[in-house]
Protein backbone atom coordinates (compact mmCIF):
# COMPACT_ATOMS: atom_id res chain seq x y z
CA UNK A 1 0.00 0.00 0.00
CA UNK A 2 1.48 3.61 -0.85
CA UNK A 3 1.78 6.20 1.82
CA UNK A 4 -0.57 8.43 0.12
CA UNK A 5 -3.44 5.72 0.26
CA UNK A 6 -1.71 4.58 4.11
CA UNK A 7 -2.06 8.02 5.11
CA UNK A 8 -5.94 8.35 3.69
CA UNK A 9 -6.86 4.95 5.37
CA UNK A 10 -5.93 6.25 8.41
CA UNK A 11 -7.25 9.67 8.51
CA UNK A 12 -10.70 8.06 7.27
CA UNK A 13 -10.65 5.69 9.86
CA UNK A 14 -9.91 8.27 12.68
CA UNK A 15 -13.06 10.36 10.63
CA UNK A 16 -15.56 7.64 11.20
CA UNK A 17 -14.81 5.37 13.97
CA UNK A 18 -17.02 5.69 17.03
CA UNK A 19 -14.11 5.31 19.61
CA UNK A 20 -13.48 7.71 21.96
CA UNK A 21 -9.68 6.81 22.04
CA UNK A 22 -9.34 6.73 17.76
CA UNK A 23 -7.18 8.92 16.73
CA UNK A 24 -3.43 8.06 15.83
CA UNK A 25 -0.46 9.69 15.82
CA UNK A 26 0.15 10.73 12.63
CA UNK A 27 -3.76 12.23 13.43
CA UNK A 28 -2.50 13.67 16.86
CA UNK A 29 0.92 15.14 15.10
CA UNK A 30 -1.45 16.75 11.89
CA UNK A 31 -4.07 18.69 14.45
CA UNK A 32 -0.95 20.08 16.23
CA UNK A 33 0.49 21.33 13.85
CA UNK A 34 -3.06 22.63 12.54
CA UNK A 35 -3.56 24.09 15.33
CA UNK A 36 -0.15 26.21 16.49
CA UNK A 37 1.24 26.68 13.15
CA UNK A 38 -1.12 29.30 11.34
CA UNK A 39 -1.35 32.42 11.82
CA UNK A 40 1.78 32.51 13.73
CA UNK A 41 3.69 31.73 11.09
CA UNK A 42 2.51 34.70 9.69
CA UNK A 43 3.72 36.97 12.38
CA UNK A 44 7.47 35.28 12.82
CA UNK A 45 9.38 37.80 10.23
CA UNK A 46 7.67 40.44 11.54
CA UNK A 47 8.73 39.41 15.05
CA UNK A 48 12.16 39.46 13.93
CA UNK A 49 11.96 43.47 13.21
CA UNK A 50 10.95 44.36 16.05
CA UNK A 51 13.12 42.75 18.45
CA UNK A 52 15.75 42.66 15.91
CA UNK A 53 18.24 39.29 15.34
CA UNK A 54 18.41 38.21 19.00
CA UNK A 55 14.53 37.61 18.57
CA UNK A 56 15.63 33.76 17.55
CA UNK A 57 16.86 32.66 20.17
CA UNK A 58 13.94 33.60 21.91
CA UNK A 59 11.97 32.01 19.24
CA UNK A 60 14.24 28.38 19.88
CA UNK A 61 13.73 29.23 23.61
CA UNK A 62 9.09 29.44 22.85
CA UNK A 63 9.49 26.36 21.35
CA UNK A 64 11.45 24.87 24.44
CA UNK A 65 8.92 26.20 26.83
CA UNK A 66 5.96 25.33 24.85
CA UNK A 67 7.34 21.73 24.77
CA UNK A 68 7.94 21.59 28.26
CA UNK A 69 4.87 23.38 29.66
CA UNK A 70 2.35 21.38 26.81
CA UNK A 71 3.68 18.10 29.15
CA UNK A 72 3.33 19.51 32.65
CA UNK A 73 -0.50 20.64 31.43
CA UNK A 74 -1.21 16.74 30.27
CA UNK A 75 0.36 15.96 33.65
CA UNK A 76 -2.01 18.15 35.76
CA UNK A 77 -4.76 16.49 34.00
CA UNK A 78 -4.55 12.98 35.99
CA UNK A 79 -2.00 14.01 38.50
CA UNK A 80 -3.37 11.94 42.08
CA UNK A 81 -6.58 12.63 40.53
CA UNK A 82 -9.45 10.03 40.71
CA UNK A 83 -11.07 10.97 37.25
CA UNK A 84 -9.20 12.86 34.51
CA UNK A 85 -9.80 16.52 34.45
CA UNK A 86 -10.71 18.66 31.81
CA UNK A 87 -9.31 21.01 31.07
CA UNK A 88 -7.71 24.89 32.17
CA UNK A 89 -10.98 25.74 34.75
CA UNK A 90 -10.56 22.39 37.04
CA UNK A 91 -6.72 22.14 36.85
CA UNK A 92 -7.24 25.58 38.48
CA UNK A 93 -9.93 24.84 40.75
CA UNK A 94 -8.65 21.56 42.16
CA UNK A 95 -5.12 24.00 42.79
CA UNK A 96 -6.51 26.99 43.66
CA UNK A 97 -10.13 26.86 44.33
CA UNK A 98 -12.69 28.90 42.65
CA UNK A 99 -10.52 31.82 41.36
CA UNK A 100 -8.25 29.06 39.97
CA UNK A 101 -10.98 27.88 37.94
CA UNK A 102 -12.24 31.33 37.21
CA UNK A 103 -8.48 32.41 35.91
CA UNK A 104 -8.03 29.05 34.09
CA UNK A 105 -11.54 29.18 32.59
CA UNK A 106 -11.60 33.16 31.53
CA UNK A 107 -7.97 32.54 29.57
CA UNK A 108 -8.55 29.74 28.25
CA UNK A 109 -12.21 31.03 26.75
CA UNK A 110 -10.70 34.02 25.97
CA UNK A 111 -8.35 31.81 23.75
CA UNK A 112 -11.16 29.90 22.14
CA UNK A 113 -13.20 32.63 21.18
CA UNK A 114 -10.95 35.46 19.89
CA UNK A 115 -8.62 33.20 18.12
CA UNK A 116 -11.44 31.90 15.66
CA UNK A 117 -12.21 35.98 15.16
CA UNK A 118 -8.49 37.12 14.49
CA UNK A 119 -9.00 33.88 11.87
CA UNK A 120 -11.88 35.41 10.45
CA UNK A 121 -10.32 39.10 10.14
CA UNK A 122 -7.83 37.80 8.19
CA UNK A 123 -9.63 35.55 6.12
CA UNK A 124 -12.54 38.48 5.45
CA UNK A 125 -9.45 40.62 4.45
CA UNK A 126 -7.79 38.28 2.05
CA UNK A 127 -10.50 37.19 0.22
CA UNK A 128 -12.05 40.94 -0.02
CA UNK A 129 -8.43 41.75 -1.61
CA UNK A 130 -8.79 38.83 -4.04
CA UNK A 131 -12.09 39.50 -5.45
CA UNK A 132 -10.54 43.18 -6.48
CA UNK A 133 -8.12 41.19 -8.21
CA UNK A 134 -10.89 39.80 -10.47
CA UNK A 135 -12.78 43.22 -10.27
CA UNK A 136 -15.18 42.69 -8.17
CA UNK A 137 -15.67 44.92 -5.66
CA UNK A 138 -17.13 42.84 -2.36
CA UNK A 139 -16.32 44.78 1.19
CA UNK A 140 -14.14 43.19 4.12
CA UNK A 141 -17.23 43.33 6.03
CA UNK A 142 -19.53 41.10 3.42
CA UNK A 143 -16.64 38.72 2.87
CA UNK A 144 -16.33 38.42 6.68
CA UNK A 145 -20.23 36.99 6.68
CA UNK A 146 -19.63 34.91 3.37
CA UNK A 147 -17.05 33.33 5.18
CA UNK A 148 -18.98 32.96 8.83
CA UNK A 149 -21.74 31.33 6.54
CA UNK A 150 -19.02 29.16 4.94
CA UNK A 151 -18.03 28.16 8.02
CA UNK A 152 -21.21 28.05 10.20
CA UNK A 153 -23.20 25.31 8.27
CA UNK A 154 -21.06 22.58 8.39
CA UNK A 155 -19.50 23.55 11.65
CA UNK A 156 -23.38 22.86 13.32
CA UNK A 157 -23.10 19.33 12.15
CA UNK A 158 -19.89 18.53 14.02
CA UNK A 159 -20.06 15.98 16.67
CA UNK A 160 -16.62 15.16 18.20
CA UNK A 161 -13.02 16.08 17.85
CA UNK A 162 -12.42 13.62 15.07
CA UNK A 163 -14.64 15.23 13.37
CA UNK A 164 -12.45 18.40 13.34
CA UNK A 165 -9.37 17.14 13.37
CA UNK A 166 -10.02 15.48 9.85
CA UNK A 167 -9.84 18.56 7.98
CA UNK A 168 -5.93 19.08 9.68
CA UNK A 169 -4.91 17.45 6.97
CA UNK A 170 -5.55 19.74 4.16
CA UNK A 171 -4.69 22.38 7.04
CA UNK A 172 -1.18 21.52 7.21
CA UNK A 173 -0.60 21.10 3.38
CA UNK A 174 -1.82 24.67 3.17
CA UNK A 175 0.50 25.78 5.63
CA UNK A 176 3.77 24.18 4.00
CA UNK A 177 1.99 25.65 0.16
CA UNK A 178 2.20 29.05 2.10
CA UNK A 179 5.91 28.39 3.46
CA UNK A 180 7.19 27.33 -0.07
CA UNK A 181 5.88 30.21 -1.95
CA UNK A 182 7.10 33.09 0.78
CA UNK A 183 10.80 31.37 1.01
CA UNK A 184 11.08 31.01 -2.62
CA UNK A 185 10.08 34.40 -3.51
CA UNK A 186 12.10 36.13 -0.73
CA UNK A 187 14.93 34.17 -1.93
CA UNK A 188 14.40 35.58 -5.49
CA UNK A 189 14.26 38.69 -3.69
CA UNK A 190 17.34 38.36 -2.73
CA UNK A 191 19.19 37.16 -5.09
CA UNK A 192 17.63 40.44 -7.67
CA UNK A 193 19.77 43.35 -7.72
CA UNK A 194 17.06 45.18 -7.34
CA UNK A 195 15.25 43.55 -4.76
CA UNK A 196 14.33 44.43 -1.12
CA UNK A 197 17.52 42.82 0.21
CA UNK A 198 19.45 45.36 -1.02
CA UNK A 199 18.52 48.34 1.22
CA UNK A 200 17.23 46.01 3.87
CA UNK A 201 18.20 46.97 7.49
CA UNK A 202 18.51 44.87 10.23
CA UNK A 203 19.30 45.23 13.92
CA UNK A 204 21.28 42.72 16.26
CA UNK A 205 18.57 43.37 19.43
CA UNK A 206 16.00 45.83 20.40
CA UNK A 207 15.53 45.32 23.92
CA UNK A 208 12.65 47.63 24.53
CA UNK A 209 11.08 46.24 22.03
CA UNK A 210 11.44 42.31 22.71
CA UNK A 211 8.34 41.88 25.37
CA UNK A 212 5.98 42.57 22.50
CA UNK A 213 8.06 40.51 20.25
CA UNK A 214 8.22 37.46 22.45
CA UNK A 215 4.06 38.01 22.96
CA UNK A 216 3.98 37.21 18.74
CA UNK A 217 6.40 33.70 19.92
CA UNK A 218 3.97 33.20 22.13
CA UNK A 219 1.22 33.39 19.85
CA UNK A 220 2.58 31.13 17.61
CA UNK A 221 3.07 28.46 20.03
CA UNK A 222 -0.26 28.50 21.24
CA UNK A 223 -2.66 25.97 20.73
CA UNK A 224 -2.47 24.16 24.21
CA UNK A 225 -6.15 24.88 25.32
CA UNK A 226 -6.86 21.79 23.23
CA UNK A 227 -4.08 19.39 24.24
CA UNK A 228 -6.77 18.09 26.33
CA UNK A 229 -9.76 17.18 24.51
CA UNK A 230 -6.89 15.93 21.76
CA UNK A 231 -5.13 14.12 24.14
CA UNK A 232 -8.16 12.56 25.27
CA UNK A 233 -8.87 11.13 21.69
CA UNK A 234 -5.54 9.53 21.06
CA UNK A 235 -5.42 5.36 20.97
CA UNK A 236 -1.92 5.84 23.07
CA UNK A 237 -2.54 8.73 25.19
CA UNK A 238 0.77 7.87 27.00
CA UNK A 239 2.52 8.59 23.99
CA UNK A 240 2.09 12.17 23.99
CA UNK A 241 5.18 13.45 24.86
CA UNK A 242 6.55 12.00 21.72
CA UNK A 243 3.70 13.44 19.45
CA UNK A 244 4.23 16.75 20.75
CA UNK A 245 7.55 16.51 20.86
CA UNK A 246 7.75 15.51 17.03
CA UNK A 247 4.90 18.49 15.93
CA UNK A 248 7.11 21.16 18.10
CA UNK A 249 10.17 20.15 16.05
CA UNK A 250 8.13 20.66 12.59
CA UNK A 251 7.22 23.51 13.81
CA UNK A 252 10.03 25.08 14.86
CA UNK A 253 11.92 24.49 11.68
CA UNK A 254 8.83 25.75 9.90
CA UNK A 255 9.27 28.78 12.10
CA UNK A 256 12.97 29.40 11.97
CA UNK A 257 12.77 29.10 8.14
CA UNK A 258 10.36 31.21 7.17
CA UNK A 259 11.41 34.11 9.76
CA UNK A 260 15.25 34.03 9.31
CA UNK A 261 14.72 34.33 5.04
CA UNK A 262 12.29 36.88 5.17
CA UNK A 263 13.61 38.90 7.85
CA UNK A 264 17.10 39.02 6.05
CA UNK A 265 15.37 40.07 2.46
CA UNK A 266 12.83 42.26 3.70
CA UNK A 267 14.67 43.60 7.33
CA UNK A 268 12.67 46.05 9.25
CA UNK A 269 10.38 46.61 6.89
CA UNK A 270 8.73 43.08 7.10
CA UNK A 271 5.01 43.42 7.15
CA UNK A 272 2.42 41.31 9.66
CA UNK A 273 1.10 39.07 7.75
CA UNK A 274 4.29 38.23 5.91
CA UNK A 275 2.76 37.95 2.36
CA UNK A 276 1.90 41.52 2.28
CA UNK A 277 5.52 42.12 1.61
CA UNK A 278 5.95 39.84 -1.38
CA UNK A 279 5.46 42.09 -4.62
CA UNK A 280 1.97 42.04 -5.57
CA UNK A 281 0.97 39.44 -8.51
CA UNK A 282 0.59 35.48 -8.59
CA UNK A 283 2.77 34.76 -5.60
CA UNK A 284 1.09 36.77 -3.31
CA UNK A 285 -2.21 35.83 -4.47
CA UNK A 286 -1.55 31.99 -3.78
CA UNK A 287 -0.45 32.80 -0.23
CA UNK A 288 -3.18 34.57 0.70
CA UNK A 289 -5.16 31.87 -0.45
CA UNK A 290 -3.49 28.70 1.09
CA UNK A 291 -3.47 31.43 4.21
CA UNK A 292 -7.20 31.58 3.85
CA UNK A 293 -7.82 28.07 3.67
CA UNK A 294 -5.77 27.34 6.56
CA UNK A 295 -7.69 29.79 8.76
CA UNK A 296 -11.40 28.50 7.84
CA UNK A 297 -9.79 24.79 7.99
CA UNK A 298 -8.55 25.79 12.00
CA UNK A 299 -11.74 28.04 13.27
CA UNK A 300 -13.91 24.81 13.58
CA UNK A 301 -11.13 23.36 16.31
CA UNK A 302 -11.30 25.87 18.45
CA UNK A 303 -15.08 26.91 18.35
CA UNK A 304 -15.92 22.92 18.59
CA UNK A 305 -13.68 22.94 22.44
CA UNK A 306 -15.20 26.47 23.24
CA UNK A 307 -18.63 24.77 22.65
CA UNK A 308 -18.11 21.55 24.23
CA UNK A 309 -18.17 23.58 27.86
CA UNK A 310 -21.43 25.50 26.72
CA UNK A 311 -23.12 23.09 25.84
CA UNK A 312 -22.48 19.93 28.27
CA UNK A 313 -24.22 22.72 30.42
CA UNK A 314 -27.19 23.13 28.98
CA UNK A 315 -27.45 19.33 28.23
CA UNK A 316 -27.08 18.47 32.21
CA UNK A 317 -29.46 20.91 33.44
CA UNK A 318 -32.79 19.86 35.21
CA UNK A 319 -36.03 20.09 32.75
CA UNK A 320 -37.82 22.73 35.13
CA UNK A 321 -38.98 24.89 32.61
CA UNK A 322 -40.69 25.13 28.91
CA UNK A 323 -37.11 25.98 27.55
CA UNK A 324 -34.73 23.65 29.79
CA UNK A 325 -37.37 21.04 28.48
CA UNK A 326 -36.87 21.94 25.03
CA UNK A 327 -33.19 21.25 24.95
CA UNK A 328 -33.83 18.16 26.39
CA UNK A 329 -36.43 17.30 23.62
CA UNK A 330 -34.36 19.25 20.35
CA UNK A 331 -30.36 18.69 21.10
CA UNK A 332 -29.15 19.36 17.25
CA UNK A 333 -31.58 22.54 17.28
CA UNK A 334 -29.99 23.64 20.85
CA UNK A 335 -26.56 23.12 19.12
CA UNK A 336 -27.41 24.84 16.13
CA UNK A 337 -28.56 28.01 17.97
CA UNK A 338 -25.61 27.85 20.39
CA UNK A 339 -23.36 27.42 17.55
CA UNK A 340 -24.90 30.02 15.37
CA UNK A 341 -24.63 32.14 17.99
CA UNK A 342 -21.33 31.83 18.68
CA UNK A 343 -19.56 32.40 15.13
CA UNK A 344 -21.94 35.31 14.70
CA UNK A 345 -20.33 37.07 17.49
CA UNK A 346 -16.91 36.01 15.95
CA UNK A 347 -17.95 37.40 13.16
CA UNK A 348 -19.23 40.61 14.50
CA UNK A 349 -16.08 41.32 16.44
CA UNK A 350 -14.23 40.91 13.46
CA UNK A 351 -16.35 43.01 11.17
CA UNK A 352 -15.22 46.33 13.61
CA UNK A 353 -11.69 45.17 14.52
CA UNK A 354 -9.44 45.46 10.71
CA UNK A 355 -6.29 45.26 12.65
CA UNK A 356 -4.56 42.03 12.14
CA UNK A 357 -0.80 42.75 13.44
CA UNK A 358 -2.34 44.59 16.35
CA UNK A 359 -4.97 42.34 17.59
CA UNK A 360 -2.72 39.50 17.19
CA UNK A 361 -0.33 41.08 19.33
CA UNK A 362 -3.09 42.08 22.05
CA UNK A 363 -4.32 38.46 22.21
CA UNK A 364 -0.87 37.35 22.28
CA UNK A 365 0.21 39.25 25.47
CA UNK A 366 -3.17 39.49 26.88
CA UNK A 367 -4.04 35.36 26.75
CA UNK A 368 -1.18 33.49 24.83
CA UNK A 369 1.35 33.96 27.31
CA UNK A 370 -0.86 32.95 30.47
CA UNK A 371 -2.43 30.09 28.79
CA UNK A 372 1.18 28.66 27.15
CA UNK A 373 3.75 29.19 29.44
CA UNK A 374 2.37 30.81 32.87
CA UNK A 375 -0.66 28.75 34.36
CA UNK A 376 0.70 25.62 33.29
CA UNK A 377 3.53 25.85 35.63
CA UNK A 378 1.77 27.61 38.37
CA UNK A 379 -0.98 24.92 38.73
CA UNK A 380 2.02 21.83 38.49
CA UNK A 381 3.88 24.17 41.27
CA UNK A 382 1.03 24.16 43.19
CA UNK A 383 0.02 20.53 42.83
CA UNK A 384 3.32 18.70 42.88
CA UNK A 385 4.86 20.76 45.27
CA UNK A 386 2.83 20.84 47.86
CA UNK A 387 3.16 17.52 48.42
CA UNK A 388 7.17 17.74 47.98
CA UNK A 389 6.64 15.40 45.02
CA UNK A 390 8.71 17.32 42.63
CA UNK A 391 12.23 17.94 41.54
CA UNK A 392 14.21 20.43 42.34
CA UNK A 393 15.74 21.51 39.03
CA UNK A 394 11.82 21.24 37.75
CA UNK A 395 10.36 23.49 40.02
CA UNK A 396 12.93 26.53 38.93
CA UNK A 397 12.40 25.43 35.30
CA UNK A 398 8.62 26.26 36.50
CA UNK A 399 9.28 29.40 38.05
CA UNK A 400 11.80 30.74 35.86
CA UNK A 401 9.27 30.28 32.55
CA UNK A 402 6.00 31.35 35.09
CA UNK A 403 8.33 34.70 36.05
CA UNK A 404 9.78 35.59 32.73
CA UNK A 405 6.10 34.60 30.96
CA UNK A 406 4.46 37.02 33.27
CA UNK A 407 6.95 40.14 33.03
CA UNK A 408 6.86 40.05 29.08
CA UNK A 409 2.46 39.78 29.39
CA UNK A 410 2.50 42.66 31.59
CA UNK A 411 4.54 44.97 29.58
CA UNK A 412 3.54 43.30 25.84
CA UNK A 413 0.44 44.00 26.92
CA UNK A 414 0.69 47.69 27.48
CA UNK A 415 2.50 48.05 24.73
CA UNK A 416 0.42 46.36 22.63
CA UNK A 417 -2.79 48.24 23.82
CA UNK A 418 -1.24 51.28 22.79
CA UNK A 419 -0.81 50.33 19.64
CA UNK A 420 -4.31 48.79 19.01
CA UNK A 421 -5.81 51.83 20.60
CA UNK A 422 -3.90 54.34 18.38
CA UNK A 423 -4.87 52.03 15.53
CA UNK A 424 -8.95 52.84 16.66
CA UNK A 425 -7.73 56.55 16.69
CA UNK A 426 -6.48 56.65 13.30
Amino acid sequence: MSPTRRLSRVLCTAFFTENKHSSSHILAILCLRCVVAGTGILGIPHALSRSGWVGLVFLLLSAAMFQFCGILLIRCLTYRQPHRLSGFAEIGQVAFGKPGMIVGGVFSQLLLVFTPTLYLILAGDNVSRLANVVHLSIGREACTWILTAIIGIPYTLVRTMRDVSFMSFFACMATVCLLLVTTAVAVSDAQSETGASTAAHHDWALPENIPIAFSTFSFSFCGNVIFPQLEASMATPHRWPQVQLVATVCITVMYSLMGLLCYMVYGSEVFNPVFDSLPQGTAQNVAMIVTTVHVLLAIPMYLYVFTLSVEAWLFQQEASSPWRLFVKQHPFATRAVVRTAQISFCAVVAMFTPYFSDFMSLLGTIASESLTFVLPCVFWIKLAWTRREGQFRELLTCLIIAIAGTFCAVFGTADALKAFLQDFRK
